[in-house]
């Protein structure tokens, strides 16, 4: 069964890193596998959890840093909170080195307006032209816990993102511009074809500072802002 893999897999294992979501405001991984974290707390090393710049808030388009005063409106980053002190105090508990990543918005090969574009998808774009965010490649995502890992950093908390936020607009038109496509439709908040997900999403507008990252845990993306990130999905998708 699952407790008899997970114990397995801790047996020959120093190190963990939890991306599950929570589940009813709780950690679904610390929730169900505690006791046999405890169990091996002497030979885990490591531990991280891939949380999101969501426990922010809204911060009306200002810069947040992993200092800023969380204030999560949203019940799932409510849950996400909830599940990165769960985290730590784990951590703390059987003094083991954990460490919480704040992802911005994930993009990579497969999951990027490019692939979407190539599959000939209905895209529509939300007709927010001032609303800045930033995004993270997915490569960039595994690069830096890599570096944590093996980090003398004393941090706990690292938002990982990009250095350029930007509109999604902006993202889309690049985008077609390197398909030689038409740019997307831009559709209203309002519309029947946008998500309750992304209205929600456009609720919350901030900025995220990735200078510890690079400063105190000494990472250098590979990606700096989404341009080389999908340049490099295109260059190397089928279409290319």
């Amino acid at each position: 069964d699952d407790e008899e893999k997970i114990e397995s897999i801790l047996s020959k294992n120093s190190y963990i890193l939890s991306t599950a979501p929570p589940e009813n405001s709780k950690d679904p991984v610390i929730k169900s596998y505690g006791y046999l974290f405890k169990k091996n707390s002497e030979r885990i090393k490591w531990a991280g959890y891939l949380s999101t710049t969501s426990v922010y808030g809204d911060k009306k388009g200002g810069w947040v840093t992993e200092d800023t005063v969380l204030e999560p409106n949203l019940e799932r980053s409510i849950s996400r909170v909830a599940a990165e002190k769960s985290w730590l105090r784990f951590g703390e508990k059987f003094s083991i080195k954990t460490m919480i990543f704040r992802l911005a918005g994930i993009y990579g090969p497969g999951r990027s307006l490019i692939d979407r574009l190539l599959a000939n998808e209905r895209v529509y774009i939300v007709n927010k032209p001032a609303h800045l965010f930033n995004r993270i490649h997915v490569d960039d995502i595994v690069g830096a816990i890599e570096m944590a890992i093996s980090s003398k950093s004393e941090a706990t908390i690292f938002n990982l993102s990009d250095d350029l936020p930007a509109t999604q607009l902006d993202v889309a038109q690049f985008a077609a511009s390197l398909l030689k496509k038409k740019c997307p439709q831009t559709v209203s908040l309002e519309s029947d074809l946008v998500s309750e997900m992304a209205r929600s999403f456009y609720k919350e507008e901030k900025k995220v500072s990735n200078t510890r990252l690079k400063d105190e845990l000494g990472y250098k993306l590979v990606f700096p802002s989404f341009k080389e990130g999908l340049f490099s999905i295109h260059k190397n998708s089928k279409e290319f």
